[in-house]
């Protein structure tokens, strides 16, 4: 009895031990994609890239209006310190015409997706919100950066934003 008991408790030390680095791991990826989001959401026209991280490796995926803009995602994602491969994955073509939306009306958007967050809703008087000819900076200081990435995935699926510069946003 005392040996099953003993291959049970070693058991389960080795399933909380992975679950340790697996969050951990997660983690890490997250803060990547952050950082890589914050990159690459200043130039214009990579606001529709998206970046998902897996172990060193960048998946880009998205779209962009030429070959150009796609290069130089992969460029600027090459360039990071711990990416081993990026893997471009960008359709380019066609992209939304957005000439006639005015700031005015990209802010409301933003107001009305982050007050349908409860957690971003309470921190938004901590959050300061710029947008100018379409280009959207936010500053200020949130919790964490989980908190920032919701921010920052919930300003960009408001479409039609040029850029996003979120560097000084501050947060653990």
């Amino acid at each position: 009895m005392r040996s099953v008991c003993t291959g049970f408790a070693a058991a389960l030390a080795l399933v909380l031990c992975f679950a340790l680095h697996a969050s951990a791991q997660s983690q890490a990826e997250f803060k990547r994609e952050l950082k890589a989001m914050q990159l690459l959401y200043k130039e214009p026209g990579l606001m529709d890239v998206t970046v998902k991280s897996m172990r060193g490796m960048m998946m880009l995926t998205g779209n962009t209006a030429t070959d150009d803009q796609s290069k130089k995602a992969e460029a600027i994602i090459k360039d990071m310190r711990g990416v081993k491969e990026v893997r471009n994955r960008i359709r380019v073509g066609k992209t939304e015409d957005c000439s006639a939306v005015k700031d005015a009306d990209l802010m409301s958007k933003v107001d009305k997706e982050i007050e349908n967050d409860e957690e971003l809703a309470q921190a938004r008087r901590k959050i300061d919100i710029a947008i100018k000819d379409r280009n959207v900076t936010l500053k200020g200081s949130l919790k964490d950066y989980s908190q920032a990435g919701s921010l920052v995935n919930m300003v960009k699926r408001v479409p039609c934003f040029n850029s996003m510069n979120f560097d000084e946003l501050e947060y653990d």
